[in-house]
């Protein structure tokens, strides 16, 4: 798998840099661009127990990505779920290394999971939901931490939901 990394735009605000950062690449053949995004955001939704503070924000643009079941085959093997996970694993460390981005001990992953094709009043009505169908929660936090730490186990506070949305995309806060 190549990956060519390309800024469309930055700017800088302290030691995190904030903008858009554009991950090229070659996932099963076909070129891909993921569009990736770090700000200073509030948490959008009162599912966390925090204030109205500004949060470090990583954002990936596109449908998340749950993490497959890895068997010893797949050191060689090029199965699709398994090379999608690993170049969503190289989109995030790109972006984190482009933008100065550490992730903290305590994170809120909130997944905008695509909607189907709809009428629009029913795509009115499910806009920002609770997604209960799959791919389940766990799958989609192991990916995303797997892709955010080499060793997981700093992590010990994470808040997590999964939401229907026109825009598919992976928020990233830093809570600390």
């Amino acid at each position: 798998m190549t990956s060519l990394q390309t800024v469309v735009s930055e700017s800088t605000n302290s030691q995190l840099k904030t903008g858009i950062f554009t991950f090229q690449g070659s996932l099963l053949g076909e070129q891909k661009q993921i569009r990736t995004t770090v700000s200073y955001r509030t948490l959008p939704y009162a599912l966390f127990q925090y204030d109205n503070k500004e949060y470090e924000t990583l954002t990936i643009w596109g449908k998340p990505i749950p993490k497959p079941r890895e068997t010893q085959r797949d050191r060689w093997a090029e199965r699709p779920s398994v090379m999608r996970f690993r170049f969503l694993r190289d989109v995030v460390r790109g972006a984190m290394e482009h933008f100065n981005f550490v992730p903290s001990e305590e994170l809120g992953l909130i997944y905008y999971m695509q909607m189907p094709k709809l009428s629009k009043k029913k795509i009115a009505e499910r806009q920002h939901t609770a997604h209960r169908v799959r791919p389940d929660l766990d799958n989609l936090e192991k990916a995303t931490v797997d892709a955010l730490f080499v060793e997981d186990s700093v992590l010990y506070r994470k808040h997590s939901t999964k939401m229907w949305s026109i825009e598919p995309r992976t928020e990233i806060y830093n809570l600390l």
